[in-house]
C-alpha cells in the first residue's frame, strides 16, 4: 500500500525523514553525473580483481575520491542547517555511495536494510541522506521508508514492511534526509531507465569514519577547501599518531578540535 504525505518543517524530528526541494540544480547533477560515468570503470575493475562483482553491483563506493566535480554536493546548501540541528552540534561525512537502479536490477538495495548495522535508539548519531540525481518515482523504484512511529528494533517482515512503509518521490537534484535507525529498500525499477542515486551518511564527529578522506585527499591539503567541507571531510576530527603530535598548547593545533563532541 502506498500512502501519500505532506512534508512539514518538523518532519525529520516528527517522522524520521524530510524531503527538501531543489537543493541542486539540474546542470550541476547533470555534471556530477557525467563525471561518475567517465569514471565508472575504475571501480568497476577494482571490485572485479577483488572477486566481488555481484556484492556490490552497480555501486560505486567513495566516489567523491576520483570525481572532484562532487565535491561541490557537500558545500553548505539547503540541508546544511538542518543536518546541523538534527545532530545539535556539528557533523562530518561517514561514507557514502552511489547506486543506479537499472531496469530489472538485482542490486543489493533491493532487499529491506538498515545502513548503519548498530541500532542506536533515540542517540541521534547517524543521518542517512539521499541525493536524487535522476526524477524518482513509483515506476523507476522511488525509496521504500519505515516512518519513525512505524519502525521495529529487529529487521521486520516483507509483509509488515509492505503494509506500512511509505514511497518517497521527488526530482533530480532533491534530497532526502533520514534517521539511520530507519528500515528502508530500493524499489523495483519497472521503467526503461536507470534511477541514480548518491548516498552520504553523516555522523557525529566522534564516530570513526568508513574511509579515511582526510588522508585521501591529503592532510597537508586541508587549505584548499571551503572551511565547512574541511569540517565535513573530517579535517577537524584527526586522530594523532605520535605522542609529540598529541600535545598541542594550542587548540586550533590539536588534530581533534575541542568542538568536536
Amino acid at each position: 500500500m502506498i500512502k501519500k504525505n505532506k512534508i512539514n518543517n518538523n518532519s525529520l524530528k516528527s517522522r524520521g525523514w524530510v524531503l527538501i526541494k531543489n537543493v541542486y540544480s539540474k546542470n550541476f547533477i547533470e555534471d556530477v553525473k557525467s563525471e561518475y560515468a567517465s569514471k565508472k570503470n575504475f571501480f568497476n575493475d577494482i571490485q572485479r580483481k577483488k572477486n566481488m562483482p555481484k556484492e556490490s553491483i552497480d555501486v560505486g563506493f567513495h566516489t567523491i575520491v576520483k570525481c572532484p566535480k562532487s565535491l561541490g554536493l557537500f558545500e553548505k546548501n539547503k540541508t546544511s542547517d538542518i543536518i546541523h540541528n538534527h545532530f545539535n552540534g556539528l557533523y562530518i561525512l561517514n561514507t557514502m555511495s552511489i547506486s543506479e537502479i537499472k531496469p530489472n536490477s538485482n542490486i543489493y538495495t533491493l532487499n529491506i536494510h538498515r545502513d548503519i548495522r548498530t541500532f542506536s535508539g533515540s542517540s541521534k548519531l547517524w543521518l542517512i541522506s539521499l541525493i536524487m540525481l535522476e526524477d524518482s518515482n513509483i515506476e523507476n523504484g522511488a525509496t521504500w521508508l519505515l516512518e519513525k512511529k512505524f519502525n521495529t528494533l529487529d529487521k521486520p517482515s516483507n509483509k509488515y514492511f509492505n503494509q506500512n512503509a511509505i514511497r518517497i518521490e521527488g526530482m533530480a537534484g532533491d534530497v532526502i534526509l533520514f534517521d539511520g535507525n530507519l528500515w528502508h529498500k530500493s524499489g523495483y525499477n519497472y521503467s526503461n531507465k536507470s534511477r541514480t542515486i548518491l548516498t552520504p551518511v553523516y555522523s557525529k564527529p566522534f564516530i570513526k569514519q568508513q574511509f579515511d578522506y582526510p588522508k585521501a585527499f591529503g592532510l597537508k591539503n586541508a587549505n584548499i577547501y571551503s572551511s565547512h567541507l574541511r569540517q565535513l571531510l573530517g579535517y577537524n576530527s584527526l586522530t594523532p599518531s605520535r605522542i609529540k603530535d598529541f600535545y598541542q598548547s594550542k587548540p586550533e593545533n590539536r588534530f581533534y578540535k575541542p568542538d568536536q563532541g
